[in-house]
C-alpha cells in the first residue's frame, strides 16, 4: 500500500495535536470509535514523537506523561467503559484496547495496570512484558 507523508510546520503539527486530542478525549463524541481506534492511536503517537523531538525545553515530554494528565486519563477510562467491546474482551484484548485509548500518553506498566484495575478490579496482568507507551 502506498504511504503518504504530510508536510507540516510546527504550528500545523500543534494544531493536528489539538484536533486529535479533541477527537480522542471528547466526553460526548459524535463518532465513538475514534477514541479506541488503533489507527488513530498510532498516528497520534507519531505526532507526539515529532512534538517531543522538536522541543528543546522538554515541556512536551512532561506534557505527555499520563500521570500529569489525570483529566485525560479519566476521559479515556470513561470511553473504555462506554465501549461495547470492553465487556466482551479478555484481559489481553483489554490491555491492547487500553493502550489505544490512552494513546498518545506515556506511562509505565504500573500506570497501565492501575487503569486496568480501575476498569476491572479482578484484573491480573496478562503479560510481564513492557508496556508500549512507556515513558522514555
Amino acid at each position: 500500500m502506498e504511504q503518504f507523508h504530510l508536510q507540516l510546520d510546527y504550528y500545523g503539527l500543534l494544531n493536528l495535536h489539538k484536533a486529535l486530542l479533541e477527537a480522542k478525549f471528547h466526553t460526548n463524541p459524535e463518532n465513538e470509535l475514534i477514541s479506541g481506534s488503533p489507527l488513530v492511536a498510532e498516528v497520534y503517537a507519531q505526532v507526539r514523537e515529532l512534538l517531543i523531538q522538536n522541543d528543546e525545553t522538554g515541556q512536551w515530554q512532561e506534557w505527555f506523561q499520563l500521570k500529569n494528565r489525570p483529566d485525560y486519563r479519566s476521559r479515556a477510562i470513561l470511553r473504555m467503559k462506554a465501549s461495547p467491546q470492553w465487556g466482551k474482551a479478555d484481559s489481553v484484548r483489554k490491555e491492547e484496547m487500553a493502550r489505544n485509548f490512552l494513546s498518545p500518553f506515556l506511562y509505565d506498566a504500573a500506570e497501565l495496570n492501575a487503569v486496568l484495575e480501575e476498569l476491572n478490579p479482578a484484573h491480573s496482568p496478562p503479560s510481564a512484558g513492557p508496556a508500549t507507551g512507556l515513558a522514555l
